[in-house]
């Protein structure tokens, strides 16, 4: 719900200073595309997924709280989503200077699958794909500690 969004803007710094994102971030929960992780109701990251990327699903936004990064979070709601989705083709993509979500990406079994120069200046992005087994029901490593809630715009 358009109530979820001051959560997802907890979660996501670059939000408070970039209406851009704030507008973003309204459309995927209005879409309903947004999965956001909660430990005792405290919004902890989330993560967006469409069906937009050559008919398969991609993954444009994953942010983890500054405060609870690097603790796995990030794996899990990859592995959330690569449960939620529907395609047998799952995308996702990083700057090349962003070193921590490629490792992010290695880790949730996502391979390079190719560049795309001229996004941002001097800074190529990466795009990475991992097969998804139609059936197959991942295990959700953080299922034992987090909830995983998914906004809805407002009826």
């Amino acid at each position: 719900m358009q109530a979820d969004l001051p959560q997802l803007y907890e979660c996501d710094p670059y939000s408070r200073n970039h209406e851009s994102r704030r507008v973003e971030l309204r459309r995927v929960v209005q879409q309903g595309s947004c999965l956001l992780a909660l430990v005792n109701g405290q919004p902890l990251g989330f993560a967006t997924l469409e069906y937009n990327f050559f008919g398969h699903a991609f993954i444009p936004l994953i942010c983890v709280a500054t405060a609870h990064q690097f603790k796995g979070l990030g794996l899990a709601l990859l592995v959330e989503l690569e449960r939620l989705c529907l395609t047998s083709k799952l995308f996702t993509s990083t700057n090349a200077s962003n070193a921590p979500a490629q490792r992010l990406f290695a880790r949730a079994g996502f391979t390079r699958s190719g560049i795309i120069e001229n996004l941002d200046e001097g800074d190529p992005e990466l795009i990475y794909f991992k097969a998804v087994p139609r059936g197959a029901q991942p295990a959700d490593p953080s299922a034992q500690e987090t909830s995983w809630g998914k906004p809805q715009a407002a009826a």
